[in-house]
């Protein structure tokens, strides 16, 4: 054979030399061996048999047949040789392999993956001429597979001398990069932390299936990018590119990745946990998803619509609804969060009506220990919450009562509500009052309640009678509590504060009260002193004539109007007024006046100040002995 393609390649061409087909032995890599064993390079090899090399490196059917019927295969062999070369359309970047579907950048074409000591085997192995007894492995080609399951080493990457366009010729590229340094590469070679992964990924491509693995019905191309993202966000920082680690590292990588995922979602979830945890979260700032958890993030963030994912997706997205403070409507990995399931601090002070002081009293201050943040399940808060759920604010008690907060002040300071001791406010720095309590009071207020459904004066709600009568709330209500009132009542709507009835006469006449026997009552100090009218008496008390009781304040219309008997009766004996006088004189007034006039009796008092006519008695009775005289 020469290096000259002659016309016209007959039917029956048959190549003498050649190695059985391999397990697992890409079309190019067969092809090379081939070349090499009968002395050429592959380009002449497939220009002397008529092979188109792209059709052969797009794993084209036909080109696929030419180069089989070289050595006159079994039906295995050339099932064996399509299923395990690379192939796609033209045009499509995609490749399929083992009837499994990898994207593109997937197989290599321009470099090769080596074990050395696979190497050294096959020289052993085979005859012939040195370069052409290695055979170049299919997962040697993909990218994701990176150790020798049977030496447990890191595969060695090799860059080829000369590419072809759909790929480049195995054999001179291991006899000139590889054998020469074979033993020196053999030394070299770093051992794999493991080749669990690699074992998995070629009984995927031999179509074997492991229904207890987790991984077993996700499509192949899925699984392994998951697997190394999950590693790589495992063992190294969030802003780790497969590009920055080198080959035992990724091997590092995809190992733990698939030991975690091979178990199933707890497993996973628990390798996100410690993703999560190991996270150095500011005390304020944004937390970005892709800064937490890393590849795993970012590599089904570049897949968002591929079904492939959809399992990893689902997984990542639940974690993240459930351990980072995600607000409601957010959308993550295309879903959007309906309801908040981890609280910050803020969020955590906003739901419960407190304050970042009242809020971190409440959860403890180890919460949120050197500088850490505050982050707590939205079940975990809600269980802190309940504890105090009784310790009411005073806005609280205004809310639930009908009282303003200013009187729940008041009734505090009365002691009708009880306060919380400070040692007790887990809630927060602010007072608080406990529910039982509160209701406790309201129930005590309501209880002889009678229900009205429209109340007329005198009888009102508390709020409206306290004005008119200067008294406070407070008082009020301990007339209520302490059963003084002979009458309470309610608005059928409600039990509230606002709902509350009273009869303000019956309040007034309480306050009031009944008086003292030292106090004489208007109508009875009219009654006393004969010719006095009742709406004159205020003058006689302006005169300094009377005295009020001392426990009656003209501007306070809660005390009674009395004056004091002491100064009633000297008054009577004193004074006479003109009915009186003409009484004792036997005579009408008009005439009765007439006569103390010519006596010469003057008036006790000027009438303008008095608004009477007032004399002395000693007075009457001197003019009445001169009367008898005369």
């Amino acid at each position: 054979m020469t290096g000259d393609a002659p016309p016209r390649r007959p039917q029956a061409t048959f190549l003498n030399l050649g190695h059985p087909l391999q397990p697992r032995e890409p079309a190019m890599g067969y092809a090379a061996r081939l070349a090499a064993l009968n002395g050429v390079d592959l380009r002449s090899l497939l220009r002397d048999m008529r092979i188109d090399v792209d059709a052969l490196g797009r794993g084209d059917g036909r080109a696929l047949d030419a180069l089989a019927n070289l050595r006159r295969p079994t039906p295995t062999n050339r099932l064996d040789l399509g299923r395990y070369t690379p192939s796609h359309a033209v045009g499509d970047k995609a490749v399929e392999v083992a009837g499994h579907r990898f994207p593109p950048g997937s197989v290599l074409t321009s470099a090769t993956r080596v074990c050395p000591h696979c190497v050294a085997d096959d020289l052993a192995r085979f005859e012939g001429p040195t370069k052409a007894r290695p055979w170049a492995r299919l997962e040697w080609m993909l990218e994701p597979v990176r150790a020798c399951v049977r030496h447990g080493t890191v595969l060695l990457h090799v860059e080829a001398d000369a590419t072809l366009r759909a790929g480049h010729d195995f054999s001179a590229t291991v006899a000139r990069r590889v054998l020469p340094a074979l033993d020196r590469l053999r030394a070299e070679a770093a051992a794999a932390t493991g080749t669990a992964f690699v074992a998995w990924f070629a009984a995927r491509l031999d179509g074997a299936g492991d229904p207890g693995n987790w991984l077993d019905d996700v499509p192949l191309n899925a699984a392994s990018a998951f697997c190394e993202a999950l590693g790589i966000s495992v063992l190294h920082g969030p802003g780790t590119h497969p590009s920055d680690l080198g080959m035992a590292d990724l091997v590092r990588a995809t190992e733990e990745g698939y030991r975690v995922a091979a178990l199933g979602p707890e497993a996973v979830e628990g390798a996100l946990d410690g993703i999560v945890g190991r996270h150095s979260f500011g005390k304020r700032g944004s937390v970005g998803h892709g800064k937490v958890y890393g590849r795993v993030h970012a590599i089904l963030r570049a897949n968002p619509k591929d079904l492939a994912y959809e399992k990893f997706r689902h997984v990542l997205r639940e974690h993240a609804f459930s351990r980072l403070p995600i607000s409601p409507g957010t959308a993550f990995l295309g879903v959007r969060l309906d309801e908040r399931r981890m609280h910050t601090q803020r969020s955590a002070a906003f739901s419960s009506s407190r304050s970042d002081v009242g809020l971190l009293r409440l959860v403890g201050a180890e919460a949120v220990a050197e500088g850490r943040r505050l982050w707590i399940t939205v079940e975990e808060f809600g269980k802190v919450v309940a504890t105090v759920e009784d310790h009411l604010t005073a806005k609280d008690v205004a809310a639930r009562t009908g009282f303003s907060v200013k009187q729940v002040g008041h009734l505090e300071e009365a002691r009708l509500l009880a306060v919380l001791p400070e040692a007790e406010r887990n809630a927060g720095s602010k007072r608080r009052f406990l529910r039982p309590d509160v209701d406790a009071f309201m129930a005590r207020l309501f209880r002889n309640a009678v229900p009205v459904a429209n109340p007329a004066e005198p009888r009102m709600t508390v709020e409206r009678a306290a004005p008119g009568l200067r008294v406070g709330t407070v008082e009020i209500l301990n007339l209520i509590l302490d059963d003084r009132l002979a009458w309470v009542g309610r608005h059928t709507t409600g039990r509230r504060y606002g709902d509350l009835l009273i009869d303000r006469d019956e309040i007034l006449g309480v306050i009031q009260g009944v008086g003292s026997a030292d106090e004489v009552s208007e109508p009875e100090a009219a009654a006393m002193l004969v010719g006095v009218d009742p709406k004159k008496l205020w003058c006689l008390v302006r005169a300094g004539m009377l005295e009020w009781s001392p426990g009656y304040r003209p501007r306070d219309p809660r005390s009674v109007r009395a004056l004091t008997r002491a100064s009633v009766e000297a008054f009577a004996l004193e004074y006479v007024t003109l009915q009186e006088a003409a009484a004792v004189l036997g005579l009408a007034p008009q005439k009765a006046l007439r006569r103390l006039a010519e006596a010469g009796i003057a008036d006790a008092a000027p009438y303008d100040c008095v608004r009477m006519k007032l004399y002395r008695r000693r007075d009457l009775a001197a003019c009445r002995l001169r009367g008898d005289a005369a």
